[in-house]
C-alpha cells in the first residue's frame, strides 16, 4: 500500500488536510488495523508518527503504530497528551469510530476521531477474506504506512 506525496517531503503531509487525506486514502487498512487492535489490546489509539518519518531509496516511510489506553496509563508512560484526548479515547465508539494522533513536525499533537461506511469490524472482515484468499502474500499484521 502507497501514499504518494508529489515531493516526497514529510512537511508535505503535516497539514491537517493532509492528514485527513493521509486517512482516507488508507482507510480500509487503518480501519482493520485499529479494529484487530481493540479486539486484543482494548481501546486506543492509531498513531502516525511524522517526527519519525525518513526517507529512504525515495520513498517516504511514515511510523505508524497502535497505543492502547491501558499501556498509557502504564506507570511512567504518564496519560493522553491532553485531558481532551484522554476524553476521547474513553469516549469513541471502537464499532464505527478510529481515534488517530499526528505526532506533528513542531512537536503539537492532532487528533482525529475519523468514522466512515465501511466500519471497523466491516474492515477487518473485509482484510481477514481477502488474506484467506492470499496466504502468504500480505499481511495485514503491521499497520499501514505511507511510502
Amino acid at each position: 500500500m502507497g501514499f504518494t506525496l508529489p515531493s516526497g517531503r514529510v512537511e508535505d503531509l503535516d497539514t491537517p488536510d493532509a492528514h485527513v487525506t493521509f486517512i482516507r486514502m488508507q482507510w480500509a487498512d487503518f480501519a482493520a488495523f485499529a479494529w484487530r487492535k481493540y479486539l486484543s489490546e482494548g481501546r486506543g489509539v492509531v498513531v502516525v508518527d511524522l517526527l519519525k518519518a525518513s526517507k529512504s531509496a525515495g520513498v517516504l516511510q511514515v511510523p505508524t503504530y497502535y497505543v492502547a489506553e491501558e499501556s498509557v496509563r502504564s506507570p511512567g508512560r504518564g496519560g493522553w497528551p491532553t485531558e481532551e484526548i484522554a476524553e476521547v479515547v474513553r469516549d469513541y465508539d471502537p464499532e464505527q469510530d478510529v481515534v488517530f494522533l499526528f505526532n506533528r513536525l513542531d512537536g503539537d499533537v492532532f487528533y482525529y476521531n475519523v468514522s466512515d461506511e465501511l466500519t471497523p469490524p466491516k474492515a477487518y472482515e473485509s482484510k481477514s477474506k481477502a488474506k484467506e484468499s492470499r496466504v502468504g502474500r500480505l499481511s495485514f499484521d503491521e499497520p499501514p504506512t505511507a511510502d
